[in-house]
């Protein structure tokens, strides 16, 4: 974490939006992985914020499908991440991220 955070800061002095978007994801992993989910979404959505503001529309469909398993995670809200997944494969469709829709079916099916 101390990397991350270090990135993090770093990315912000230099105005690179982009760097942050893939730190602040991570840092939605680890929480994701310490079981603090609430904390995980709010990093996941300034991921997608981020990368929505720079038109990285790959990078906006990996963050929905982010958001879209810690919702499957938080046990109470399938509907949400099912939201998640539908948008994640709108936006992937329309940019043609292909890899990113095959993690997409993946994670389909894990939920299923």
């Amino acid at each position: 974490m101390p990397f991350y955070e270090r990135a993090h800061g770093l990315a912000i002095e230099a105005g690179d939006r982009l760097t942050q978007s893939y730190v602040v994801r991570h840092f939605g992993f680890a929480e994701m992985a310490a079981g603090q989910l609430d904390d995980a979404r709010q990093h996941f959505e300034e991921s997608v914020r981020l990368r929505r503001e720079i038109g990285l529309r790959p990078g906006v469909a990996a963050g929905l499908l982010a958001l879209a398993d810690c919702a499957f995670q938080a046990a109470e809200r399938p509907e949400e991440a099912r939201k998640y997944i539908e948008e994640a494969r709108s936006v992937a469709e329309e940019c043609g991220a292909h890899g990113i829709l095959r993690w997409i079916l993946e994670s389909e099916q894990e939920m299923a």
